[in-house]
């Protein structure tokens, strides 16, 4: 209970990497805290270049569709109420909502990626694995360090962290702060302010009590940020949908904003935008925990509390061309509270049977205020309404509310020394919830009545009027279950297999608007899709030769998904025939996931560490013969659906090889004259990390025209010296050293849409020096 592992080469984070690459029974990965700080890795976008098969896909605060073995949260979904197949756990607490992702990384034990399905072991389920931060706990032993950076593009990063005792041998904090400043990358030429810039600080505060059988662990987090976020896709040029019949769409958007509003086009360029109106979004995001530790005669008693509160608002429009059209902008602001409880017992390791047995519930309520159509000045032009005022907005007031309650236990049966089998079983019963409210802002005591401005609200793209869908609950029970056993060949060769079935509770269809045919409301959408239910099969080996100086590690998996969460389009009709294609979120009966998966690690010589490692992915659609028609299919009388069975999913590289390398030598005293350095031995070194991502296709595999967005490497690579006791450290470094901005994706566009692409969520070349110092 009162052994409390403290950060350093052979800190708690590299114990855990080596468990986890030479012992556990699964396949992972782990990045320690000391490569975190000595490499500057400073978000998930930065640790996404050092762990294959991992993609957060951060672009903005409330929306941010993490990805592990290449899905995650359903295609077509806002996000909120949306499970994901994957788990995002800090400090054995479950996270929902992408949200509560946002902010930097600092005072990192470690971060591991476990792959698979999980929940037979505590905290929520997943279907394909779970990212894990481990927070620094609270030392008893005095310590605070100083971080200080500057970089390009005015980048000012400064972070505390101290840690000690409040009450000698039982009670200890760690106190951590940031605060990281920096202007954007994508300057608007009309105005000249920056988009994608830096704004946030943080803090994380922590209380560890400690006494005969117990331990009491209090953490608690906050993350705020106020940056411009929203400039999320760029113009590349006029509309480019040439019909599958040959025929070519007209009028096209720049032929539309000439002839309706008489405007130039001022730039085809994304990193160059003509932005009317776009405004910050201010963010906030607290998280508070408690883990009570108890000896319970021979076994542990574990109690994990935690609630979470995230406000996420977003003040952007999508509009550029210094047009204010206000169709189908970002904004959507999103408020999310969520709490948990979890009751774990636990039997003392080193036996011939380890058991674990659990209690969960877990509660969150979601609400989505959208006001994705805000009218500006230009809005009446380009509909032909005059009523479509400045300033009218339809708010879209959604919830999601999920609540679960399970039971778990898992146990490992040591056979004899080489052979052990893990069995998993956990059932979980949720209740979800759902309600979407329509309640646009009319104005009262102008020249146009409350259902003309309606009109005008319906007639926009993506416009509602005044409608209610009422709650809607869905009762849902899932079982997820895995086998996992090991086999010991030799001291060198650990050979495993895994079979794992995992469930994904029914998402919260929070799109689920009116259906319009004719300007009259048909019904709604359907507020909740199915359950998607998981098979998985793996086999791999984990090496280490040489007393482990050279581990070695594949893993090979085949997921089956079935019912996978993803957009799905049927065709409506009115009482005179009248029909309609309308997207909501459903299910793909069939998607298939298999490839491999590699860690390599090799140290020939003390102070020279080496590191390759990767993953292929192959995500297809086995059966989905129900999807919506790409764009090009969407001519008068053609298909409103079209199968892409036994076809890849898009948007995702079949390879990612992430590769370098880390020197450190001693370079002898140095700085003699100085008294606080005098006789201090000094330690230079360098290190260098390539990610590269093989190409990925971003259109519908049926289109007519396909675009690829083309193989690239991200580059990060630094040199310093520091004391050999770590006291002192000075850093040069460097981020995407070779300046690739990938595009996130590729869009034809429309008649009220430009082609246009998504912005980078790499981030340009940075380049700075961080200086540490510990005292």
């Amino acid at each position: 209970m009162n052994d409390i592992q403290v950060s350093g080469p052979n800190g708690a984070g590299e114990k855990l990497q080596e468990k986890v690459l030479t012992r556990t029974p699964r396949s992972g990965s782990v990045v320690t805290g000391t490569t975190i700080e000595e490499q500057q890795v400073d978000n998930v976008t930065d640790l996404s270049r050092r762990v294959p098969n991992y993609r957060p896909n951060i672009a903005q605060p409330r929306q941010s569709r993490m990805a592990i073995r290449g899905v995650g949260v359903a295609a077509g979904s806002a996000g909120t109420g949306s499970p994901s197949d994957t788990g995002y756990i800090v400090d054995n607490v479950y996270w929902s909502f992408a949200g509560f992702q946002w902010g930097d990384l600092v005072d990192l034990s470690s971060v591991e990626l476990l792959l698979g399905p999980t929940g037979t072991a505590g905290g929520k389920n997943t279907n394909v694995g779970s990212i894990i931060f481990h927070t620094q706990p609270p030392s008893f032993e005095p310590k605070t360090t100083v971080r200080t950076t500057y970089g390009n593009y005015n980048h000012f990063k400064q972070t505390f962290n101290s840690t000690g005792t409040l009450i000698e041998d039982q009670l200890a904090y760690r106190a951590s702060v940031y605060l990281d400043r920096g202007d954007g990358w994508i300057k608007d030429a009309n105005t000249g302010s920056t988009y994608l810039d830096t704004n946030r600080l943080g803090l994380h505060f922590q209380l560890l009590g400690v006494g005969d059988g117990w331990s009491d662990r209090v953490s608690f987090i906050y993350n705020a940020s106020n940056e411009h976020n929203d400039y999320l896709t760029g113009t590349i040029g006029d509309t480019s949908v040439i019909y599958a019949n040959g025929a070519r769409l007209t009028p096209t958007f720049f032929q539309q904003v000439w002839s309706k509003l008489k405007k130039p086009i001022w730039t085809i360029d994304p990193n160059t935008p003509y932005i009317a109106r776009n405004g910050r979004d201010p963010t906030h995001v607290l998280m508070l925990s408690n883990e009570l530790n108890y000896q319970f005669g021979d076994n542990m008693l574990t109690s994990i509390s935690a609630i979470g509160y995230g406000s996420f608002r977003n003040n952007g429009f999508s509009d550029n061309q210094l047009l204010q059209l206000g169709f189908g902008s970002g904004g959507m602001d999103t408020y999310v509270l969520q709490s948990s409880q979890e009751l774990r017992l636990s039997s003392p390791k080193e036996q011939d049977f380890e058991w674990t047995t659990g209690l969960y519930g877990y509660y969150e309520i979601a609400q989505d205020r959208m006001h994705h159509e805000t009218f500006g000045v230009d809005s009446a032009a380009w509909l032909g309404r005059p009523a479509a005022l400045p300033g009218l907005t339809t708010w879209w007031l959604n919830n999601a509310g999920d609540f679960q309650i399970a039971a778990y236990g898992q146990g490992t049966w040591h056979i004899d020394e080489q052979a052990s089998i893990t069995f998993g079983l956990r059932d979980s019963y949720d209740i979800r919830y759902s309600s979407n409210k329509f309640r646009p802002n009319y104005f009262y005591g102008v020249a146009y009545s409350v259902l003309q401005q309606d009109a005008a609200l319906v007639s926009a793209s993506g416009g509602y009027g005044w409608s209610d869908t009422g709650g809607a609950t869905n009762h849902h029970n899932g079982v997820i279950g895995i086998i996992n056993p090991q086999y010991q060949l030799n001291e060198n060769i650990l050979l495993y297999g895994l079979l794992g079935r995992g469930d994904k509770q029914p998402a919260v269809n929070t799109q689920n608007t009116p259906i319009y045919i004719g300007g009259v409301a048909q019904g709604f959408k359907p507020p909740f899709n199915k359950p998607e239910t998981s098979w998985d099969y793996e086999i791999g080996a984990k090496t280490n030769w040489f007393d482990g100086s050279l581990i070695s590690n594949v893993n090979l998996y085949w997921n089956d998904l079935y019912d996978f969460q993803i957009s799905q389009q049927k065709t409506y009709a009115d009482s005179n025939g009248v029909t309609s294609n309308v997207t909501y979120l459903g299910n793909a009966p069939h998607v298939r996931l298999r490839g491999v998966e590699f860690v390599q690690r090799w140290i020939p010589f003390e102070g020279l560490a080496l590191n390759l490692s990767g993953a292929y992915t192959e995500a297809r659609y086995v059966n989905y013969k129900d999807a919506p028609a790409p764009p090009d299919w969407s001519y008068k009388g053609g298909p409103s659906t079209m199968s892409l069975s036994n076809t890849r999913i898009t948007g995702l590289p079949w390879w990612q090889i992430n590769g370098g390398f880390n020197y450190e030598r001693p370079l002898g005293g140095a700085f003699a004259s100085s008294t606080d350095w005098k006789g201090k031995p000094l330690n230079g070194f360098i290190y260098a990390n390539a990610a590269w991502f093989s190409k990925a296709q971003y259109t519908n595999p049926l289109s007519l025209i396909q675009y690829w967005q083309s193989a690239y490497v991200m580059f990060d690579a630094g040199l310093g010296v520091r004391t050999d006791d770590r006291k002192y450290s000075l850093t040069l470094w460097g981020k995407n050293l070779f300046n690739n901005r990938p595009w996130t994706t590729w869009a034809q566009g429309s008649s009220t849409a430009p082609t246009t692409v998504g912005i980078s969520t790499q981030g340009p070349r940075t380049f700075g020096v961080t200086s540490s110092i510990t005292f």
